[in-house]
């Protein structure tokens, strides 16, 4: 069974490139979420429970600003993946702070469980929009700085050199015919 299309890497990279490049994203992640509430907040104890919204959104929301400007540079650089420059970036900001707040302070079930009382998960729905939609608008501005600022000339070769045949044929060859 093939991989689907949408799921295809940039052409002009290997697997080590493309394994470093989601490997750099989580790292930056990472970095930036935990220094973000040391630095606001004075100590990473202040995410030691799950109770720590508050805590949770600033450093995420930071992150992600973080870790969707660094894979929209990815993106023009052709790492990555064309549409997985949209699925890293939230998987990671999603699952990478709670699996490491989790390896740090160890599980807190209980707090995670009184997140999810009353309505059920409107909270956790919050605070992962809270996250995700500054990053998303930082990769949107990167991408929309490149492609006002390249010409259709270089987009076009851009795209022939970056894109496999098959994505290129499937998705972006229809719009020069």
């Amino acid at each position: 069974m093939e991989r689907p299309l949408a799921l295809s890497s940039f052409a002009t990279q290997s697997r080590v490139q493309h394994a470093l490049t989601v490997v750099g994203g989580l790292a930056l992640c990472l970095v930036v979420y935990f220094g973000t509430v040391a630095a606001v907040f004075g100590s990473l104890e202040a995410l030691a429970t799950e109770s720590s919204i508050t805590e949770q959104r600033v450093g995420g929301a930071v992150a992600a600003v973080a870790v969707w400007t660094y894979f929209g540079l990815a993106f023009v650089r052709g790492y990555g993946g064309p549409v997985l420059n949209l699925v890293y970036p939230i998987a990671i900001v999603v699952v990478a702070p709670f699996v490491a707040r989790w390896a740090l302070f160890g599980p807190d079930v209980s707090g995670l469980v009184s997140r999810f009382v009353g309505l059920v998960l409107i909270e956790p729905l919050a605070t992962t929009l809270l996250v995700v939609l500054p990053g998303v608008a930082a990769f949107l501005a990167v991408l929309t700085v490149w492609s006002t600022s390249i010409a259709e000339e270089r987009r076009r070769e851009w795209e022939r050199r970056h894109l496999s045949a098959a994505f290129y044929d499937a998705f972006v060859a229809e719009e020069y015919e």
